[in-house]
């Protein structure tokens, strides 16, 4: 009966011991991608504009003496594509509106990638752009490539 009971207890524990067992690795991890409900958009969406900085992307109401957040940004992407240049490069552009009564400083830069969505370039470096109140204006970028380009991705951020 004791060597029943031994047996038994053993094989409870490697049972447990095997339902539980952890490895550790040492080194780098992979990198991992986080979902989260409150960015389900957080990927790169190839051949698009991304306005980076919140204070772009929310405009502020003062009514009654409280502040509002509002629903509409202080820019707006009117407008974002690429065509091939006489010399073979690609250049993508953006067309962005200013929604403000005063003059807003943005950034811009590009990163272009292949047919496979495999980075060419590193991404350019930040251009200033000038949005007069009430305007639009264009920002624009070439590539080094000839003809790799199958993609592009803009980023915009606030200027100082």
């Amino acid at each position: 009966m004791k060597i029943v009971k031994t047996i038994s207890g053993m094989l409870v524990f490697l049972m447990c011991a095997a339902c539980t067992t952890t490895q550790i690795y040492e080194g780098p991890s992979p990198g991992v991608r986080i979902e989260h409900p409150s960015a389900p958009n957080a990927g790169i969406r190839y051949n698009s504009v991304a306005v980076l900085d919140r204070n772009l992307q929310t405009s502020y109401v003062y009514e009654n003496g409280k502040i509002d957040h509002g629903h509409v940004g202080k820019i707006a992407v009117e407008n974002a594509g690429a065509r091939r240049s006489p010399t073979g490069t690609v250049e993508a552009w953006a067309i962005l509106r200013n929604r403000t009564n005063y003059q807003q400083v943005v950034e811009g830069r590009v990163m272009f990638f292949d047919q496979s969505k495999g980075p060419l370039e590193g991404p350019t470096e930040w251009q200033r752009l000038f949005l007069p109140p009430n305007s639009i204006n264009t920002y624009k970028e070439f590539s080094t490539s000839v003809t790799e380009v199958g993609y592009f991705y803009i980023e915009i951020r606030e200027g100082s």
